[in-house]
């Protein structure tokens, strides 16, 4: 009995210490991986200063290193997209107090180029609704004065307001508000928000749009300054993918794929990191490969790293639509996205579409302990939608609710949180395994 327990013992602890080594292991390389990709080298891996094709260089570096072979002789797939670029710094000042980039407020991405030197012409009109259904017009009455002005908009919505279903959201979505006071002709808009959030350059508006943080917005306004210089331009990027091949069913294969373009900079001043959102996936995506590289299965595994997600899924469109693998052979696709910091769970996108993968997923988490797994249908909020809605079975892996800001300068390494990002590779890795 004696030896009995101590055997047990040894191999439990053997291994628990070889997780924990393994764990390190995936860890360290994710660190790596994400600290390079998050740098400045990439300017936040945006469409200025080519900082979208400097990681797509650096994403088919790291597949010829790890040993993957070409696809139709390549690497690469090269597509066209356009996008709105903030060319420099751009500049606010309320009164004589010159607000912070990225603290107190940020461009609106689809905001045009303007300048205007201590402008005394402002208006304020609550929350910039119009329902005319439920009465509510904060435009009203204030045509005359909108035109040629500065309009300032609460997007604050009141509960009331927010959780009343009855009322259409693109009556209260900021575009809507925004198309209003520029169909009336404003010089530019200001939008006063609770958190400051970039958004996806895929479109440029009439005027300049700012949004400042209400805490940083002062009671009492007489004058406004600011500059903003946009480009809204054509240009070229790339998806980058590889494969390698399966022990036996080489046809087969299942797609481990995340984007790796982000938010860019604003100027050479300024730029958006992307630790979680999404270096934190394209390290997943490597890290996964360098796994399968050493234990290959049955299946080939195709990586795609693609570009052009942050301004309308453009790069994951355009592969689907001109894919040179054929995906009638794609065993399972696995979208990552955000993986590296999560409070709430974890979250598959498509679980509700394919119940005999998600009930292997939930087998796997279950015996892992990893905590809640939900799952929601298809929608298209990532590179997985154009897949799936193509006949490809699959998933789009999230964390829930992380701590660090959502498309902000502050996503950084050092915000990220690593039990999680372990907690999905070894989900995915062992959801992978499984697959028969």
């Amino acid at each position: 009995m004696k030896f009995k327990f101590i055997t047990r013992f040894v191999i439990l602890y053997l291994s628990l210490g070889l997780t924990y080594l393994l764990s390190g292991n995936v860890v360290d390389q994710a660190k790596k991986d994400i600290e390079k990709l998050s740098s400045k080298d990439f300017m936040g891996r945006g469409y200025q200063f080519d900082g979208h094709l400097k990681v797509a260089e650096f994403l088919e570096k790291e597949l010829k290193q790890i040993g993957l072979e070409p696809i139709e002789d390549g690497y690469s797939q090269e597509f066209k997209l356009k996008v709105n670029l903030i060319e420099n710094k751009p500049m606010l000042k309320i009164d004589n107090q010159k607000l912070k980039l990225g603290v107190d407020f940020l461009p609106h991405a689809h905001s045009s180029s303007g300048e205007a030197n201590n402008e005394d012409d402002i208006v304020f009109i609550g929350h910039g609704l119009y329902v005319p259904e439920k009465n509510i017009n904060d435009f009203g009455g204030k045509e005359d004065e909108i035109r040629g002005s500065i309009v300032i908009i609460d997007n604050v919505l009141p509960d009331h307001i927010r959780k009343d279903k009855t009322i259409p959201k693109k009556n209260l979505s900021s575009s809507t508000r925004i198309r209003i006071a520029t169909y009336l002709k404003a010089e530019a808009i200001i939008l006063l928000v609770d958190k400051l959030s970039y958004g996806s350059a895929y479109a440029e508006d009439e005027v300049p749009i700012f949004e400042i943080l209400k805490d940083s917005f002062p009671k009492k306004v007489e004058k406004i300054s600011y500059e903003i210089d946009t480009d809204f331009n054509g240009l070229k990027s790339k998806n980058i993918y590889g494969i390698q091949k399966g022990k036996s069913d080489v046809d087969s294969f299942i797609i481990l794929c995340a984007h790796y373009d982000h938010l860019g900079s604003m100027g050479d001043s300024i730029y958006f990191p992307g630790a979680n959102d999404n270096a934190s996936g394209v390290s997943m995506v490597l890290n996964l490969v360098r796994y399968f590289k050493e234990n290959p299965i049955n299946y080939s595994i195709v990586p795609i790293f693609f570009s052009g997600e942050e301004v309308g899924l453009i790069g994951s469109k355009y592969f689907v639509e001109n894919s040179p693998i054929d995906l009638n052979e794609c065993k399972f696709l696995i979208n990552f996205d955000c993986v590296a910091s999560g409070q709430n769970g974890l979250m598959a996108l498509g679980g509700s579409d394919y119940p005999e993968f998600y009930n292997i997923l939930t087998e796997v988490n279950d015996s892992l302990k990893l905590g809640k797994l939900g799952k929601r249908k298809n929608s298209p909020n990532g590179d997985h939608y154009f897949f799936l809605n193509s006949g490809v079975k699959g998933f789009y892996i999230y964390t829930k609710d992380g701590k660090q800001p959502y498309h902000h300068i502050n996503d950084k390494l050092d915000t990220l949180e690593w039990d999680d990002y372990y907690h999905v590779y070894e989900l995915i890795r062992k959801f992978i395994i499984s697959l028969k």
